[in-house]
């Protein structure tokens, strides 16, 4: 029995080599790592090809939905330290979701691009708020023999874990919608079993739940169709959140200030500053990347 043998592309080089182009489906007369010499390496140099340049009016609007979250954040605490204390009843709580309600049908039927049916959306909630209020007694006494300290502390680095993977509309690696929507509903969690009802108990969770699984959209949605509400909306929820805090302390609210002003105007001077020192190359090195 005889064997065949493929034959093995032979070059010539008593010649000269052909010239070398940058493709993998045919055999050149060259070493794998060979990139075109330092004609065609010099050639192909290029800086700064994927580098995104901002102005400071993007960055500070960018900035703008960080501090829109962490206000709602504040305002839900504060919120919740009212009822623990007695301060708010429940027909003012109740009265909140008679206006998130509205903003949930505005949300789905104007701000979308495509908006879904809204029945089955409202059958969900429904869904979602009977299971909520049956498990309520349970979710409100799983941490009762925790000590009160570590029940706050552990909330709140829940609530920070919340704020680090939350979409604020930029696409990157650290964006997460189960763990900001998971750690934010534990931070609630945590807090509701500091409560002595179940009704409010309820309440709270039903708006941490909406603040976590539906704010992000709500807030990206609002900031592309209506960028001056947007920004109103956030002026007030910044100023309100700064003036409540007064109450609590003022040294507190002074500080929730100061970050205001640091993170929307003084970080995207540092971006805007700090981006000119930009330096990427990019050259034949790069792994390849289908043209679209």
């Amino acid at each position: 029995m005889t064997v065949k043998r493929n034959k093995r592309a032979t070059f010539d080089f008593s010649g000269e080599k052909p010239e070398w182009k940058k493709i993998l489906y045919r055999r050149q007369p060259y070493p794998d790592n060979y990139s075109g010499g330092e004609r065609q390496f010099l050639k192909e140099l290029r800086k700064n090809v994927s580098v995104v340049h901002y102005d400071y009016k993007d960055a500070t609007i960018g900035a703008t939905h960080l501090m829109f979250h962490m206000d709602a954040v504040v305002l839900y605490i504060i919120l919740f330290l009212n009822v623990l204390h007695e301060v708010v009843t429940v027909p003012f709580i109740a009265s909140l979701f008679m206006l998130i309600l509205p903003l949930y049908v505005f949300n789905w039927t104007y701000l979308s691009e495509k908006p879904s049916d809204l029945i089955s959306q409202l059958k969900t909630i429904a869904t979602l708020l009977l299971f909520g209020y049956a498990f309520t007694p349970v979710i409100r006494t799983l941490t009762t023999t925790i000590s009160t300290d570590t029940i706050y502390a552990v909330a709140i680095l829940s609530a920070i874990i919340s704020c680090m993977f939350h979409d604020y509309g930029v696409k990157a690696p650290i964006v997460s919608y189960p763990i900001s929507l998971s750690s934010g509903l534990s931070s609630a969690i945590f807090l509701l079993s500091r409560l002595k009802s179940d009704f409010p108990a309820f309440l709270l969770l039903v708006a941490a739940f909406i603040l976590h699984a539906y704010g992000a959209e709500f807030r990206n949605r609002l900031f592309a169709v209506f960028p001056k509400l947007a920004l109103l909306v956030s002026l007030f929820l910044s100023v309100y959140s700064i003036a409540l805090l007064v109450t609590y302390s003022k040294e507190l609210s002074c500080l929730w200030f100061i970050l205001h002003i640091f993170i929307v105007f003084v970080c995207p001077y540092i971006l805007i500053k700090k981006q000119t020192g930009k330096c990427t190359i990019h050259g034949p090195w790069d792994e390849a990347v289908p043209a679209t």
